[in-house]
C-alpha cells in the first residue's frame, strides 16, 4: 500500500449540544456572495442576537438505525450556528433549528415532510430513501438536502448542499485504473441509493469492468455477494450501500476476511457509522471515500482559514477531527445563512432559487450550484482514506500491492 502522511484518530461520540466559539472565521464567512467578504475582527464584537428566533424545519434521522446521518449532520451545524448567534444572528434575531425525527423510516420521513408542507425552507439531514419519501410533500418548499446521490433536476426546488454522486463515484474509477485493476467487484442494495451508484460508476469507468452483485437493502447477511465477488478473483470491492445496508456489508467481509480491499462510500466514514460497527469493523484493508475535504488546503482555493477554524471547533466540542457527515451539516447550514442574508428572510422561494444559482457562498471552500442540469452544490471534490481501528488515514489511489 501507498500512504500519505495525515491521519487522526476517531472516539466514540455522541450528539452535541453544546458550542464552541472557535469557528468564528467560519460563521462570518458563511454569509456572503458572488463578491464574498472575508471575516473581519469586527464581527466577534457584535451583540449577540436576542430578537425573535428564526426557525429553520429540520427532517432527519435522529433515532433508529441510520441516527448517525442526522445526529452527525447536527453536531457539524453547532459551531457556524453558535458563531452567528453569538455575532448577532440575521437581523438582529437568532437562528434556531426544529427537528423532526424521520425515525430512521420512510413512513417516518414522508410524515415530517407533510408536517413542514407549508415552510418555506426546510433542511434534510436522512438517508437517500427517506430523503425521497420526504419530497412529494415539498414541492412549494425550497429543500436543501445534506445527502448524496439525490441529484436533484434543475427544474427541482431541491437542492443538494454534498457533493454529487458522480464525482464521489468516479473516485472508484480512478482507483482501479491507478492499481492497474481491470475489473472491480460492487455490492450494491437494489433500491435508489444502488442504482444511482451504479449508473455514475457506469458512467466514469472507462474501461474498467464491473462485477456487480445486487443485495436487499435490508438483508443482514451479505456473505453470499461477497463470497461470489471473491470467487471471481475481484482486487477490489466497492460497497455501494448506506447506513445498515452498508454495515451489512461490512460485517459480512469482517466474517469473510478476504485479501481483498472493500471501499465504503462517503457517509460511511462518520464516527457514528464506524461506533455502530465497533464491534465486527475489520482491523485492515477498510477504505473509504469521505467526498469532503477533512483538512486545511486539501483543494485549491479553499478558505484554509475557515476550515482550520471550523476543525478547532470540533475537535473542542466533539474531541475528533471532521467526518464527512460533520461537513456535510457545515455545508447545508453555511448555505441556509449564506441564503437567508443575500436572498432575504421573506423573499419567495422562486427569489432564493435564483440567488442560489448565481451566488458563490464562502463556505468551507467556495461553492456555487453551476451544473447545467442539477442543482448540486459544486467544488466539493472526493478524497480517498483509509480506516484502521477506528483511524483516519490518507491512502494515496493506488491500492496495488
Amino acid at each position: 500500500m501507498y500512504w500519505l502522511g495525515r491521519s487522526s484518530g476517531i472516539k466514540n461520540t455522541a450528539r452535541v449540544v453544546g458550542v464552541v466559539a472557535a469557528a468564528a472565521l467560519l460563521a462570518s464567512a458563511c454569509g456572503s456572495s458572488a463578491s464574498s467578504t472575508k471575516p473581519t475582527a469586527s464581527t466577534s464584537k457584535k451583540a449577540a442576537a436576542t430578537g425573535n428566533p428564526i426557525t429553520i424545519p429540520v427532517i432527519g434521522d435522529f433515532t433508529g438505525t441510520d441516527a448517525f446521518f442526522g445526529t452527525t449532520e447536527v453536531a457539524g451545524m453547532q459551531p457556524a450556528l453558535t458563531a452567528l448567534n453569538k455575532a448577532g444572528g440575521i437581523g438582529g434575531r437568532p437562528l434556531k433549528l426544529e427537528e423532526c425525527d424521520t425515525q430512521s423510516t420512510v413512513s417516518g420521513a414522508a410524515q415530517c415532510g407533510s408536517k413542514f408542507a407549508s415552510s418555506p425552507l426546510v433542511l434534510g439531514l436522512s438517508v437517500i430513501a427517506n430523503i425521497k419519501a420526504a419530497l412529494p410533500s415539498l414541492g412549494n418548499t425550497l429543500f436543501l438536502a445534506a445527502t448524496n446521490l439525490l441529484n436533484p433536476a434543475k427544474s427541482s426546488s431541491a437542492f443538494q448542499v454534498a457533493p454529487p454522486g458522480a464525482s464521489v463515484d468516479d473516485v472508484v474509477d480512478q482507483v482501479a485504473k491507478a492499481s492497474h485493476f481491470s475489473t472491480v467487484g460492487i455490492v450494491a442494495t437494489d433500491d435508489a441509493v444502488g442504482e444511482s451508484q451504479i449508473k455514475f460508476i457506469t458512467a466514469a469507468k472507462g474501461p474498467v469492468n464491473l462485477d456487480v452483485q445486487f443485495v436487499s437493502p435490508t438483508a443482514s447477511d451479505d456473505t453470499v455477494a461477497i463470497q461470489k465477488l471473491v470467487s471471481s478473483h475481484v482486487p477490489m470491492i466497492y460497497a455501494a450501500a448506506l447506513g445498515s445496508a452498508g454495515a451489512a456489508v461490512v460485517k459480512a467481509y469482517d466474517e469473510l476476511k478476504p485479501s481483498v480491499p472493500l471501499v465504503l462510500t462517503g457517509a460511511d466514514a462518520s464516527y457514528g457509522f464506524l461506533k455502530g460497527i465497533s464491534s465486527f469493523e475489520p482491523a485492515s484493508d477498510l477504505y473509504t471515500i469521505p467526498g469532503t475535504p477533512l483538512v486545511p488546503g486539501d483543494i485549491p482555493g479553499q478558505s484554509t482559514a475557515a476550515m482550520s477554524a471550523y476543525i478547532k471547533a470540533i475537535q473542542s466540542s466533539l474531541g475528533h477531527t471532521p467526518d464527512t457527515l460533520d461537513v456535510s451539516g457545515a455545508y447545508a447550514v453555511d448555505v441556509t445563512i449564506a441564503l437567508l442574508k443575500g436572498a432575504g428572510l421573506s423573499s419567495t422561494v422562486a427569489a432564493k432559487e435564483a440567488w442560489l444559482h448565481k451566488s458563490t457562498i464562502d463556505s468551507l471552500t467556495n461553492v456555487s450550484f453551476s451544473n447545467p442540469a442539477l442543482n448540486v452544490l459544486s467544488n466539493v471534490p472526493p478524497g480517498f482514506d483509509k480506516i484502521s481501528g477506528t483511524s483516519f488515514s490518507s491512502a494515496s489511489l493506488n491500492l496495488g500491492s
